[in-house]
C-alpha cells in the first residue's frame, strides 16, 4: 500500500479543497457500505488507498466545532477584514485558525481502522509526523498534552491541528507555518483560545528560501513511515483523485 499525495501548486480556495476532501471521504464511506460499490474499481480486497492533500490556500479564516454558531455578525466581519480573507466552518475539532499564503495545509484522508490507529494514536501521528518534518529540518519541537498541536522550544506554536472522524475516516488535519508572510494573519485571532500565545515559522526559526511545495514533500514522506502497512509514496493528480479510482495499494 501507498500513501497518494496530491499537492495543489499555487494558492487555491478552501472551496476547492473542501470538493476534494469531501469527494475522497465518500469514497471510503461508499466501501465501508458496499464492497462491491458500482462504477468503480473497488473490491472487497482493495479500499481506497490513503490520501494526503497538500496546499496553502488564500487567506482564510476557518471555524472549528467548538466555536460553530458561536461568533457574532462582528466576530465574522472582523474575521474577514474588509473582504481581505474568507470565512467558512469546518466540522474539525479546535476553534478558530488561519489558513494562508505560506502556510501549508495538510488533510489527510484514510480509514484509521486500516492503519491499526485509534483517534488518539491519529492524532498523535499527525503530531510526530510534523515534529519529524520539523526535525528534518534542523528545528526542535514538541507537542503539548494539553493544546493539540506543534510548539517550538521558545513557546511558540508552529503548527495547528484539527480532525474530524466519521466511521474511523479521518479528514481534515494540520496547519504548519513556513513563510513569514503567515503569521501577522495570527493576530486577529486569540489562538487555540490562548491568549498571550504567539505563533511561529521554518523562516522564524532561520529555515528560509523554502516553499510550501518542499515542506510538503518532506511531510508526506515523514508521514507515510508512520502509518503502518504504508509502504512510501506516490505523487497523484487532482484529475486521477477525483475520477473515483483507488489508487495503488
Amino acid at each position: 500500500m501507498h500513501l497518494r499525495h496530491l499537492h495543489l501548486p499555487g494558492l487555491t480556495t478552501y472551496t476547492r479543497t473542501a470538493r476534494i476532501q469531501s469527494h475522497l471521504v465518500s469514497l471510503h464511506l461508499a466501501h465501508k457500505r458496499s464492497p462491491a460499490f458500482p462504477n468503480t474499481n473497488f473490491s472487497q480486497s482493495s479500499p481506497p488507498a490513503p490520501t494526503l492533500l497538500t496546499f496553502q490556500t488564500l487567506p482564510t479564516y476557518t471555524t472549528g466545532r467548538r466555536d460553530l454558531n458561536a461568533l457574532s455578525p462582528e466576530q465574522i466581519a472582523h474575521l474577514r477584514f474588509d473582504g481581505q480573507a474568507q470565512h467558512h466552518e469546518a466540522l474539525r475539532g479546535g476553534q478558530t485558525t488561519y489558513h494562508g499564503p505560506g502556510q501549508l495545509t495538510a488533510y489527510l484522508i484514510c480509514d484509521l481502522r486500516t492503519h491499526n490507529l485509534t483517534s488518539r494514536d491519529y492524532v498523535r501521528f499527525l503530531e510526530s509526523s510534523i515534529i519529524t518534518t520539523l526535525a528534518y529540518y534542523a528545528i526542535t519541537s514538541r507537542r503539548d498534552e494539553v493544546n493539540p498541536g506543534v510548539w517550538t522550544t521558545d513557546g511558540r506554536k508552529i503548527a495547528s491541528l484539527g480532525v474530524h472522524l466519521r466511521r474511523h475516516v479521518s479528514s481534515h488535519g494540520i496547519g504548519l507555518n513556513v513563510g513569514n508572510e503567515v503569521l501577522p494573519w495570527f493576530e486577529r485571532i486569540v489562538m487555540c483560545g490562548l491568549p498571550g500565545k504567539k505563533a511561529t515559522s521554518l523562516e522564524s526559526q532561520g529555515i528560509k528560501g523554502k516553499s510550501v511545495h518542499d515542506v510538503a514533500e518532506v511531510f508526506a514522506d515523514k508521514a507515510a513511515g508512520g502509518l503502518t502497512g504504508v509502504e512510501g509514496v506516490v505523487r497523484v493528480g487532482e484529475e486521477e483523485v477525483m475520477d473515483g479510482h483507488v489508487g495503488k495499494r
